[in-house]
């Protein structure tokens, strides 16, 4: 009876049921996002159990460094004078580890990884296009001046999260077919997302998705995607020009110390520093930055609700333990794909993914934290999809298993 019914919530239907529903609302619904998220981490549970737990220490083994940035989290939550809020942030970040096995078990566990990575792909454009349109329904309705969907926050938390998604079907259009999407679906997604992303008016990711798609496309040799991408981000360019409001944007992107808003952020980076000097090693505590007493006490800007840069708000959130946690998880994902010498498509993918990753990650950083919610999930997404691909190959390349076309590790496949 008990292993019936282990088998019955094992079935893979049933998880991408929920799977779909969780990333369907990552931009979209935040309570149906969290129940839907807790609830495919224990259907992953579930599979690995019914699978004799053959893959659970690979899942513990490459997300390694988000368990312990959990446990840095959990540290600086315990040490904060807010705890209660801490708490509720570092809930944030077990979300993110959460997130972690769900998407890596999702690729380890079933049968067609393909499958897995389209169920995420159209899920999450759908998800997109679903918190767009409240966002446009706002713009229009409501004069609101910018894009903000309705569970990623203001302008600047949706860029975030939209550049990433971009980066991400944008690599599944290099995959093509065998692994993600064809460049006819792909194409309408992109330019779906793109023109959303320019909609949230955030000048920082005007330079770094141009930036880390150009490098994913050209360390891909997707030469003719290079120069297709490239003539429409010109094309944009130019009808930027014809609007003044969005002339000035372009100006002070080339020179930011022109925009007060981005000179304004020195007097946050400021109190960053005043918290470091008490509390360097843990920090106020996860979420906490926007807390009235850590406000007063740090002489921080009313309108700082976070650290204004990726490093700065993990310094002053989670302290150096946190830093370095985090730098952990970069690090190591970086010094996996370089590891790989060969020259495949697959591997000239991998890389690619990577750098371009790394370089939207680091120049929007400068000005934005990176960091939490949806962001951080999506982020958990990409690099399961990304490691897991590197294992995969390295595991074939250790057994002698012949490459047989140049997406090899999205062929049907169990791997123990």
């Amino acid at each position: 009876m008990g292993r019936d019914l282990l088998r019955r919530f094992s079935d893979e239907r049933l998880f991408f049921a929920v799977f779909f529903v969780f990333v369907f609302n990552l931009p979209f619904s935040e309570a149906i996002k969290e129940i839907a998220l807790v609830v495919s981490f224990l259907l992953i549970l579930v599979r690995l159990a019914e699978d004799a737990f053959s893959q659970a220490a690979r899942i513990v083994v490459l997300g390694l460094p988000v368990l312990l940035f959990s446990g840095a989290s959990l540290l600086s939550a315990l040490h904060s004078i807010n705890r209660l809020q801490a708490l509720r942030g570092f809930w944030g970040d077990l979300e993110t580890l959460m997130a972690w096995v769900v998407f890596s078990g999702a690729f380890l566990l079933f049968f067609d990884r393909a499958k897995t990575l389209r169920i995420l792909l159209y899920a999450l454009a759908g998800g997109i296009l679903a918190g767009g349109l409240v966002g446009l329904y706002k713009m229009v309705a409501l004069a609101d001046p910018n894009m903000e969907m309705m569970n990623l926050g203001d302008k600047n938390s949706t860029a975030q999260f939209l550049s990433m998604a971009f980066l991400l079907f944008l690599g599944s259009g290099i995959l093509g077919r065998e692994g993600g999407l064809s460049w006819k679906t792909a194409i309408p997604v992109l330019l779906m997302t793109g023109g959303f992303l320019v909609l949230c008016h955030s000048r920082s990711f005007l330079v770094s998705v141009p930036v880390a798609s150009a490098a994913l496309l050209a360390l891909s040799r997707q030469w003719k995607a290079l120069a297709g991408v490239g003539a429409a981000m010109a094309l944009a360019g130019i009808l930027f020009a014809l609007s003044p409001h969005l002339r000035w944007e372009m100006s002070t992107v080339i020179h930011p110390t022109q925009d007060g808003s981005f000179v304004s952020r020195y007097d946050t980076w400021q109190g960053v520093l005043r918290i470091f000097h008490d509390h360097p090693y843990l920090g106020v505590g996860p979420d906490t930055f926007h807390m009235a007493n850590i406000h007063r006490l740090y002489r921080l800007p009313d309108y700082a609700s976070h650290g204004h840069n990726l490093f700065f708000n993990l310094l002053g959130e989670y302290g150096l333990l946190g830093v370095l946690a985090f730098s952990l998880i970069l690090v190591l994902w970086v010094a996996r794909i370089l590891r790989e010498k060969e020259l495949s498509p697959t591997v000239r993918f991998l890389k690619a993914m990577t750098v371009a990753f790394i370089l939207n990650l680091l120049l929007a950083g400068l000005a934005h934290p990176m960091w939490g919610g949806s962001t951080s999930l999506l982020f958990m997404g990409i690099m399961a999809l990304v490691l897991e691909m590197e294992e995969d190959l390295r595991r074939r390349h250790a057994g002698g298993i012949s490459l047989e076309h140049s997406v090899p590790v999205f062929r049907q496949r169990h791997l123990h």
